[in-house]
């Protein structure tokens, strides 16, 4: 039997993840770059099971129109959380086509993407869980209301963090935008938290006014990852320096991949063409700013590897990256 896929999208300053299940095909989140219906067409993938949608951000949301105007795709389902606070155009778009969607050919549209629904998103062999949050906060209100200890929510407070389970074994966390309150709120639900590949969240920036090397240290040594995937776009400053140095002093042996190369790593793209990407879309192909680009995994429970495409990585950044932050603190911590 096939082994299912997790594709993580080069879709710039975003988030975008596809589950290939042997039964069906999952996606969470969906910003408004091309790169995910040019991968769902590289695929050939006509149907979707189900869109996971973690909060509603526009780098995580604002795709969706196309997808569901898009004629060649069926979609079966829609999920997200509702969100009081959110008062903008794209918020008002993406809701006018989940309308349109349900009324034109009975797509569910679900207003829930909490704890609670973890194992109703299943299409195969892999468990998709709803790691957070929690029922009871999306009751209180939500974004702009505050949780049971008093400390008041917003959009990524309620961002919804996916875990991938398959054998029995963790193979990725998407952890959306979550932040501080969000993280505490896991941990105090949660007692192993653990991933062998963790997408991190705000994009490798700084997450709220919770102190950031402190907010990576937490993250990581609750998930304890083997790889640290930071979705970004080359035109921002992410990820900043102590977020990386709060990933690295967690985890020494992480290997930490950002899908675009960023300035913070080299001021100037490489002369050269990348030779270690995957054969599949990625919105850094076209400048030639790509680092990871888009990456794509076989999910093989405990055995899941991707220590082929780390190893052209590591030889890309030695050869052609100038000042890879990643390197000036792995560095560090092999010197303690």
């Amino acid at each position: 039997m096939d082994l299912p896929e997790l594709v993580i999208l080069d879709v710039g300053h975003g988030n975008c993840a596809l589950l290939k299940d042997t039964n069906g095909t999952v996606i969470i989140d969906c910003p408004s770059e091309a790169t995910l219906l040019e991968t769902l067409e590289e695929l050939s993938i006509k149907e979707i099971s189900h869109v996971l949608i973690s909060h509603a951000d526009e780098d995580h949301i604002a795709g969706i129109v196309n997808l569901l105007f898009n004629e060649e795709l069926k979609i079966h389902a829609v999920h997200l959380n509702s969100d009081l606070n959110r008062d903008t155009k794209i918020w008002k778009d993406v809701l006018s086509a989940l309308g349109d969607a349900r009324k034109r050919y009975s797509m569910k549209v679900s207003a829930e993407l909490t704890t609670a629904m973890t194992g109703e998103f299943d299409v195969g062999q892999v468990k998709i869980e709803v790691l957070a949050p929690v029922p009871e906060l999306a009751l209180s209100g939500g974004a702009g209301a505050k949780d049971l200890n008093g400390r008041k929510l917003n959009s990524n407070s309620m961002s919804a963090v996916i875990g991938l389970v398959h054998d029995s074994h963790r193979v990725a966390m998407l952890a959306g935008d979550i932040d501080q309150v969000g993280l505490n709120n896991i941990q105090q639900e949660i007692d192993d938290l653990s991933a062998d590949i963790l997408v991190f969240p705000h994009h490798g920036g700084r997450p709220g006014r919770a102190d950031s090397q402190a907010f990576a240290q937490q993250l990581c040594n609750l998930v304890k990852p083997k790889l640290v995937i930071f979705s970004l776009g080359r035109g921002r400053k992410n990820p900043r320096e102590e977020i990386v140095e709060g990933v690295v002093s967690s985890v020494r042996d992480v290997h930490i991949l950002c899908t675009q190369l960023s300035e913070n790593c080299a001021s100037i793209l490489p002369d050269l063409s990348p030779n270690h990407l995957m054969d599949l879309p990625a919105k850094g192909h076209i400048s030639n700013s790509c680092c990871g680009g888009t990456v794509s995994i076989k999910i093989d429970g405990s055995r899941t590897t991707y220590a082929a495409e780390i190893a052209l990585h590591k030889e890309f950044i030695d050869a052609q990256v100038s000042t890879p932050i990643c390197r000036k603190f792995l560095s560090r911590a092999e010197q303690v």
